[in-house]
């Protein structure tokens, strides 16, 4: 299969996924904005060591938002 044998249904699923992609970087821009984070390398070096410090508790709950 090709794009051009695309179902209508299949479109519309793609638009969704691109409309939850691009709510998700303007939460993620939001938050940069809000505590003045430059790069997205950045916020990865602070969330190494959170999801280290507290791995199973903070992974639960980011698998609970998630679902």
């Amino acid at each position: 299969m090709n794009a051009s044998e695309l179902e209508r249904k299949d479109v519309i699923e793609i638009a969704e996924g691109l409309r939850l992609i691009e709510e998700g970087v303007e939460r993620i821009q939001k938050v940069m904005r809000d505590r003045k984070i430059k790069s997205i390398q950045e916020i990865a070096s602070s969330l190494i060591p959170i999801f280290k410090q507290d791995e199973d508790q903070l992974s639960e709950e980011v698998l609970k938002h998630l679902q």
